[in-house]
């Protein structure tokens, strides 16, 4: 690891934020397909009951599906509930 990427990990455990919120890179977990997390994100960009765009550094990233709810939204993360049907990544 990189004397940069070392601090910046040092740096994020320090402010007890996630790691990757430092960096460009977003993080997406599923669960399921009930409950997408994404971590370092860039805010929401279309929201309705059956589509949620969500803007990354560099990247779209575009959930299909259906009765979808946020279940949580901040500066770090955002977690999507619903019944997730497709997920497409797509450049802005």
């Amino acid at each position: 690891m990189s004397r940069f990427n070392n601090f910046r990990s040092r740096l994020a455990d320090e402010l007890e934020i996630p790691n990757n919120a430092l960096s460009n890179n977003f993080d997406l977990r599923m669960h399921g397909n009930k409950k997408v997390i994404i971590e370092n994100h860039l805010g929401i960009t279309l929201y309705e009951h059956n589509i949620v765009t969500i803007k990354t550094n560099g990247l779209n990233i575009t959930i299909k599906g259906s009765k979808f709810k946020i279940e949580e939204i901040n500066d770090y993360k955002v977690i999507v509930n619903g019944n997730i049907k497709e997920i497409i990544f797509h450049k802005e």
